[in-house]
């Protein structure tokens, strides 16, 4: 591997390194140092002797900190899988739940709350009584935000695009099922594409925009349909269908979730959709941290039973 030329090997100073990877894990100086333990004086006065060591800005300022330059992108990944090695070598390796005191701070939507949550907890009180968990909302896009200020080490949900400094593994899957109330009007009928159209519809939209998944398959038809209403969680969608006129196309196991299933009308969606992938999404940055590996390994376990 060769990332560093024109430079005298013997007297470079590998600590210089350390700084470089920190910056470009959390692309913020003040962040940098304080992951590293060190004033930001000190961080900013390394990456000047690695600009002059290796003839290049490395980064620019912008408003949320540094953006890194092409020269600091090129050599990031051997650099980071390199200095991953050694810290594997020199820090211990296991991580032992039964002891270990962490806490986990997760953004996740209503329904992944639901379906999720009390599996994972009662894992953890078996196995890892002294670990604990904190969770905030997922409005997806706030997740990418959140892990790049390391504010929460997971994100999980529907998520789909990921930015190159985050990865992600999928957990589970769920079809789609149109919904609505027993005696609805459609209830009777086979449901059209038509009449689904034409029908007044409740969207369940973590953003707030009044836009779902199947609006372009709609519009790919010249087909357009009315959203009665919004919401922002999953877990009031069938009551509000139980009490109104508004069908709603929800994940199959959002309805097996609801206490009210047996009072809602079920019939396939008139357009094909993919099922959703609902994924964890966590910052390279824990990508070797052993406890973090742990951690995820258990959450995938959970869903693999679900």
């Amino acid at each position: 591997m060769r990332v560093i030329t024109d430079v005298n090997y013997n007297q470079f100073d590998l600590n210089l390194l350390n700084v470089f990877d920190a910056v470009m894990t959390e692309l913020n100086v003040t962040r940098a140092a304080a992951r590293l333990n060190m004033t930001q004086p000190a961080v900013s006065n390394a990456l000047k002797r690695l600009r002059h060591l290796l003839n290049d800005e490395l980064f620019s300022k912008v408003p949320t900190g540094v953006s890194p330059t092409p020269k600091a992108l090129e050599i990031w990944q051997p650099l980071g899988e390199a200095l991953n090695q050694i810290r594997q070598t020199l820090e211990p390796i296991d991580f032992d739940p039964a002891t270990e005191m962490a806490t986990f701070t997760i953004a996740l939507n209503d329904f992944s709350t639901a379906l999720i949550l009390p599996r994972l907890i009662a894992v953890l009180e078996a196995v890892a009584p002294n670990i604990n968990l904190r969770t905030i909302p997922n409005t997806h896009i706030n997740a990418s935000m959140l892990l790049e200020q390391a504010e929460i080490d997971i994100a999980i949900g529907v998520l789909p695009s990921l930015p190159p400094r985050l990865r992600s593994q999928t957990l589970l899957t769920s079809s789609w099922v149109c919904a609505m109330r027993r005696d609805h009007p459609l209830a009777r009928k086979k449901l059209t594409l038509d009449r689904y159209a034409q029908a007044k519809h409740l969207l369940v939209t973590l953003t707030g925009e009044a836009t779902g998944i199947i609006d372009p398959l709609l519009q790919e038809r010249g087909l357009n349909r009315r959203i009665g209403l919004t919401v922002n969680q999953f877990s009031v969608a069938p009551q509000i269908l139980v009490n109104s006129d508004l069908i709603a196309v929800l994940p199959t196991r959002v309805i097996q979730l609801s206490a009210i299933a047996a009072q809602l009308h079920l019939t396939a969606v008139p357009i094909e959709i993919s099922p959703t992938s609902i994924k964890m999404m966590w910052h390279e940055r824990s990508q070797g941290n052993t406890s973090q590996v742990w951690f995820r390994t258990q959450l995938a376990e959970v869903c693999s039973h679900l």
